[in-house]
């Protein structure tokens, strides 16, 4: 008995200081994913970030409602939105195809219900007009040649958002038009699938809003 006394206390002398108490469970420890902010390494903070933004919060969970939301991305690169305004102008210089690029703008963005709080359940700009299912909306017919037109570029600069795209397309299309310069800010989220497009009948009606008052 004095013998494992002995080798239990030789044991607790050698083990390195900073142990978990006898008793109590060791958490997993978060230190490699976020650095103290004295951490002078900008590849360390990046991790930090990343390791924090893939952790979602009790709200975002709840708000699932049971379901996985995940977003493609949560900002497009500001030198590819700045490239891709040129190939936009260049598009509509050579197919003259400005009403169409102002829709399709129009028609991702109107589906945006103010009443409706979580997301993508509202609507809005979030990129879901590229999924056939919304496309095949009537409201919506012959913008499936919007998105063959602007599918290049996307492809050409990837970090850009569909969402961000859509938006930019329509601004430009109008400035380009001989319309004012519309104040843009982008960093729009994009929707990952179909399930979570809008159901038809979102869209406002196109009606002239006095229609009702004759």
């Amino acid at each position: 008995m004095a013998e494992r006394l002995a080798a239990a206390a030789t044991l607790r002398a050698a083990a390195p200081s900073g142990r978990f108490p006898v008793g109590r469970r060791a958490g997993p420890s978060s230190s490699a994913f976020f650095p103290s902010s004295s951490s002078s390494s900008p590849a360390l903070r990046l991790v930090s970030l990343r390791a924090a933004s893939s952790r979602p919060s009790q709200k975002a969970k709840s708000a699932g409602r049971g379901r996985s939301v995940r977003c493609i991305a949560a900002a497009s690169d500001a030198a590819q939105l700045k490239a891709a305004r040129e190939d936009i102008r260049e598009l509509l210089n050579t197919t003259h195809c400005h009403p169409i690029l102002v829709r399709l703008g129009w028609h991702d963005s109107g589906t945006y219900d103010k009443n409706i709080k979580d997301w993508p359940e509202r609507g809005g700009a979030n990129g879901s007009l590229r999924f056939d299912v919304e496309l095949k909306h009537g409201a919506n017919a012959g913008l499936v040649n919007a998105l063959k037109l602007v599918q290049p570029i996307k492809d050409k600069y990837p970090s850009i958002t569909y969402a961000d795209l859509f938006q930019l397309a329509s601004a430009t299309a109008i400035e380009e038009a001989g319309g004012p310069k519309i104040p843009m800010k982008y960093g729009r989220v994009d929707v990952t699938g179909p399930e979570q497009c809008p159901p038809e009948g979102k869209l406002p009606d196109a009606k002239h809003p006095l229609t009702a008052l004759q």
